[in-house]
């Protein structure tokens, strides 16, 4: 990468990891750095180290009920008690079952959004890129289409919290950021789009 542009990226996003039969598989990312590196497109002066979400930064957007259920969820071996509810927390289904490390792994997810974020906001640097993002389908009190916190949402509140910005949110994934219009649709600072809605 070259001029004021930063790759935000920590190791522990390697560990958002379903199981090894799941089509979201860390590998993907861990490739596409792989490839970066070798072909002299990314060099260390151009990474940035991300740091975990708190509870307080997931809690501006997942429910706290939600948020303890991932914790909970998280265990190895959880609760039975809690396997019980995964279900209702949209976290027992084939796109988006629960794993052992899962709410770790998931604030290292949130937590380079938020610092992709901060880098640009602060003048850090012009760009940021933070490709162990966009996980937009989940929604305050569920999990959903592989995403268990929604980073693009909280780094967004990151951004208004902190820096009082307007935002527009502008999705290009070919699924429709479900999870991000619904936590922001009542909000007037916050303009989401979805690119694939054109097509």
């Amino acid at each position: 990468m070259s001029g004021s542009a930063l790759f935000v990226h920590h190791d522990e996003l390697f560990n958002y990891c379903f199981h090894n039969n799941h089509p979201f598989h860390p590998i993907r990312l861990q490739s596409t750095l792989d490839l970066l590196k070798e072909i002299h497109a990314l060099s260390p002066e151009h990474m940035l180290q991300s740091r975990p979400a708190v509870i307080g930064e997931l809690e501006w957007v997942h429910q706290p009920a939600y948020v303890e259920a991932v914790q909970q969820l998280s265990k190895n071996p959880p609760d039975p008690l809690w396997m019980e509810r995964a279900e209702q927390y949209g976290l027992m289904d084939e796109d988006t079952p629960f794993f052992s490390g899962m709410h770790d792994a998931a604030t290292y997810v949130v937590g380079g959004s938020i610092t992709a974020v901060e880098a640009v906001l602060s003048g850090q640097t012009t760009h940021a890129l933070h490709l162990g993002g966009g996980l937009h389908h989940a929604l305050s009190g569920k999990a959903a289409g592989f995403c268990v916190y929604n980073d693009a949402a909280v780094a967004i509140e990151y951004a208004r919290r902190q820096y009082g910005a307007r935002v527009l949110y502008i999705d290009t994934d070919v699924h429709h950021g479900d999870g991000v219009q619904w936590s922001f649709y009542s909000e007037p600072e916050v303009c989401t789009y979805s690119i694939h809605e054109t097509w």
